[in-house]
């Protein structure tokens, strides 16, 4: 199969316009049975069983307009909760920093669908190497029948594709046809994680993942981390570590792990669950995924994601800022915790000697976990808890 052949390139004029509405899709390149193929292999591992049914039916889904939290997407707690709070990051931004109404947290209908636009649009836009994205959207016509080496999703098999080869083309695009993403249930995560991957090259997420006998959708419980970096620095890579690091031993050759390149716009903070197996150091986060552009991070802690934020731009770029500064931290299932970090106390982890419960749901284990999060940015920070919001709808 070659990579990205038979798409259909999509051009605009600059001035045109389009409102959100539901439009049908038209045009495209129909998706041949060789690319569907490849396509289930490399995300779902296997063509010829069901895919994990969560990326059939979960879309992008704002919680109400100009409401608390409205800014926050609802997401399940299944495997599409990584990439969700990935976007969650990337609306955060335009929401907070390049919004024409600065840090719009109220944001109406409008708003939203803004945010959420110009977050997809951008992140495929770093996948493609602001050159070229893919964008897979249905039709209602399949082109794969159902056999015994393809097993039908309604979905892969009903894909066509397209080629934009320009930013604005791709926003207007993606305008039009926004409301894919949103339904729900519908395919939304699945749609967005097709055309992240025949943007980035099939070829090239089999090499970001470093093993041939790995597929990008993993058995963790809200998502692979390789799906995170994937939407974070468009790569689906495991590693964490800035740069190139070269690991071998006396037997094997030195390999080189390609981690994190440049420093990235929203950042991400990671906290593993104690075991006797020590953590590589591929896998715990640098300086470009814990000092991002904007003070927004994608949490991890024991496989849970959530999303850490402050609305000081400043925040990452005076260290006079860094003295005593809050930190909201928000779960896609609809909690928004408030914090005050003091890095002039260094006696943040010698307090808490409590140990946080696998019960992500317990609010106080959650808290703890997220403080483990903060002490991998701020070491011995002392973090006080000063409120909570919780979603009404």
């Amino acid at each position: 199969m070659t990579e990205n052949d038979d798409v259909d390139r999509v051009m605009y004029a600059r001035n045109q316009q389009y409102k959100y509405s539901k439009e049908p899709v038209t045009g495209g390149q129909p998706i041949t049975v060789e690319q569907a193929k490849a396509l289930r292999l490399t995300v779902f591992g296997a063509c010829d069983t069901p895919p994990r049914g969560e990326w059939l039916r979960t879309g992008f889904v704002f919680r109400d307009p100009e409401k608390e939290l409205s800014y926050g997407l609802r997401a399940r707690r299944n495997g599409t909760r990584g990439m969700q709070t990935a976007i969650q990051g990337y609306i955060l931004k335009h929401l907070l920093f390049t919004s024409t109404n600065n840090s719009c947290m109220k944001p109406s209908k409008q708003q939203q669908l803004d945010a959420l636009c110009k977050s997809i649009t951008e992140i495929l836009w770093k996948i493609g190497d602001n050159e070229k994205v893919i964008v897979c959207l249905p039709q209602e016509k399949s082109y794969v029948a159902h056999s015994l080496n393809y097993f039908q999703d309604n979905v892969t098999e009903k894909l066509h594709l397209f080629e934009l080869t320009n930013i604005q083309d791709l926003e207007i695009f993606l305008k039009r046809y926004l409301h894919l993403f949103q339904d729900d249930p519908g395919p939304g995560s699945l749609l967005l994680l097709y055309s992240a991957v025949l943007t980035r090259g099939l070829s090239k997420i089999v090499s970001d993942l470093m093993d041939e006998k790995v597929y990008l959708i993993s058995s963790a419980e809200e998502g692979s981390i390789c799906i995170v970096t994937l939407m974070l620095t468009g790569r689906a890579t495991p590693n964490l570590h800035n740069g190139i690091v070269n690991i071998g031993d006396e037997q094997h050759y030195a390999i080189p792990h390609y981690g994190i390149l440049a420093r990235s716009e929203v950042g991400l903070l990671v906290h593993y669950e104690e075991s006797s197996t020590p953590v590589q150091v591929t896998q715990i986060p640098g300086s470009r995924l814990k000092t991002p552009s904007y003070p927004i991070w994608i949490t991890c802690a024991k496989g849970h994601y959530g999303i850490l934020f402050n609305t000081n731009r400043e925040l990452l770029r005076n260290h006079l800022a860094e003295r005593r500064f809050p930190l909201t931290h928000y779960s896609c299932s609809g909690s928004e915790n408030h914090a005050t970090v003091d890095t002039r106390s260094h006696q943040g982890e010698q307090t808490r000697i409590m140990k946080a419960t696998d019960d992500i749901n317990n609010t106080t284990s959650l808290l703890l976990l997220v403080e483990c999060l903060i002490h991998t940015k701020w070491e011995g920070a002392s973090v006080q808890w000063t409120g909570v919001t919780n979603a009404v709808n």
